[in-house]
């Protein structure tokens, strides 16, 4: 009886393992899509995308961008496509990195 019982529970335990174990997910796919889940919290977080509407000028080998509303100067971090607008107005889109005072462009086009 003893063996018997022994015999059953080493077959329901290995069952178990192999069967009842969840495989590990390696893919860096899958893993990002788990890992960056878009909850409540992770979208505090990130920044806003704003509207922004003003100037680019060069400023030394730099070019910024003067908001019209709050008369502040930003950096740009695509100079690049700023150098495109140098000394026109602009309505610019991106996001704001107020402890760097760079605004991260998404894009940006000429205005009347």
């Amino acid at each position: 009886m003893r063996k018997t019982v022994l015999t059953v529970t080493t077959v329901v335990l290995l069952y178990a393992i192999a069967v009842g174990a969840a495989p590990v997910a390696t893919d860096p796919s899958v893993i990002s899509r788990t890992a960056g889940q878009d909850t409540p919290a992770v979208r505090d977080k990130r920044p806003e995308i704003r509207v922004f509407l003003g100037t680019i000028t060069k400023t030394g080998n730099q070019f910024v961008f003067s908001d019209a509303v709050s008369n502040s100067s930003y950096q740009l971090d695509d100079q690049e496509t700023a150098s495109k607008f140098d000394g026109k107005k602009v309505k610019l889109t991106g996001t704001l990195d107020a402890s760097n005072n760079i605004i991260r462009v998404q894009s940006i086009e000429a205005t009347a």
